[in-house]
């Protein structure tokens, strides 16, 4: 679609809705005008009512069918039809002049395509037409001036030129307004990126270790309230140095990510997973009793253990672990450094193990 990405069957509903409200007030002002006039009832009913409405409802009637049954250039058919109306009730009543402004309707409609071809076309159709309808209706013929005549169709070309040059403004608004969104846009996604970027390790896709202080922040502030369990647990793999050194800090790093991957996919939502540093990953296990969190981390470290490495060759590597529980109205520093210390004594214990508190 174009620029405005007008949908077009809803802009034809509107118009159409338009076209026959028109004609019901032309019936009700036409009845009301009946005490305004000397003709005989019957005459003035069938001649200036019925037929004249009867003519308009069928264009719009003409129009609906089409909008129905045919998907191309209805933009023209629905500026055809206000044209045709108009032409109607000036030939209906040549007489009342201020009728003839009725023939703004299709240019004014023309614009609302915001296509410059159906208000050319609709503009000349308009002025052809009007041409044709002095020729055929006598009123207009003899009894309206050349100047008149001159008159009106200037002010239609004049309408043609103030739409175009309403849709051109229009445009370029809309030019405008889509940049500008889609800078927005552009602003959000860089934002959410650099967010991601200073939230989460580039090599894992862990959060870092400054989320991990602001949710346990967070968390604890909330534990003050509601009092809900919570226990760390600090992984650390053993070894991981000799590793780097025997076969690269590229296998290393795939190290890291396979036990990453595989730490996140083992703890459940309500629990949050950071990679530390180095070789360091801790997660904070929310609203379980300490016999199920130290289920799950013993699942971990048995997992990890069983996992032949390609780029180690098929060798396998392990993790230590230390699992701490929160008390109440503890610091949040002595709850991390009771669950650090529980790590190092599973280093100092053999390794590949899990120590609690």
């Amino acid at each position: 679609m174009g620029l405005l990405e007008l949908d077009t069957r809803k802009l034809n509903r509107k118009i159409l809705n338009v076209y026959w409200i028109i004609v019901g007030l032309a019936v009700f002002i036409k009845l009301v005008n009946y005490y305004f006039t000397d003709v005989p009832l019957h005459e003035y009913l069938l001649y200036y009512v019925a037929i004249p409405s009867g003519i308009g409802a069928l264009i719009v009637v003409s129009a609906e069918i089409c909008m129905k049954n045919i998907r191309k250039h209805l933009d023209l058919i629905v500026v055809l039809a206000g044209l045709f109306i108009a032409l109607n009730f000036i030939y209906s009543r040549p007489d009342i002049v201020i009728l003839r402004s009725a023939l703004f309707l299709p240019i004014l409609v023309s614009g609302a395509y915001f296509k410059p071809r159906t208000i050319y076309l609709s503009a000349t159709a308009t002025m052809i037409s009007y041409s044709l309808l002095t020729v055929v209706q006598p009123v207009l013929r003899h009894d309206i001036s050349i100047i008149d005549h001159f008159t009106l169709m200037a002010m239609l070309t004049i309408a043609a030129f103030a739409v175009l040059g309403i849709m051109e403004r229009g445009l370029e608004l809309a030019v405008n307004y889509r940049q500008s969104i889609e800078n927005q846009q552009e602003l959000l996604v860089k934002n959410t990126l650099m967010e991601k970027l200073t939230k989460t390790d580039s090599l894992t896709g862990m959060y870092n270790q400054i989320s991990f202080h602001q949710f346990l922040d967070e968390l604890l502030a909330h534990h003050a309230k509601y009092h809900f369990s919570i226990q760390m647990a600090i992984f650390d793999l053993d070894n991981f140095k000799q590793v780097n050194d025997t076969y690269g800090h590229r296998a290393g790093d795939e190290v890291l990510r396979t036990v990453s991957e595989l730490i996140k996919k083992e703890i459940t939502p309500d629990d949050f997973a950071a990679r530390y540093g180095g070789e360091e990953f801790i997660v904070l296990f929310v609203g379980k009793p300490m016999k199920k969190t130290v289920e799950l981390v013993e699942t971990i470290r048995k997992k990890i253990e069983g996992i032949p490495f390609e780029v180690l060759n098929g060798e396998t590597v392990t993790i230590s672990v230390g699992v701490q529980e929160y008390q109440a109205n503890s610091r949040k520093e002595t709850f991390f450094e009771m669950a650090d210390s529980l790590l190092y004594d599973a280093k100092r214990n053999g390794k590949n193990q899990v120590k609690t508190g």
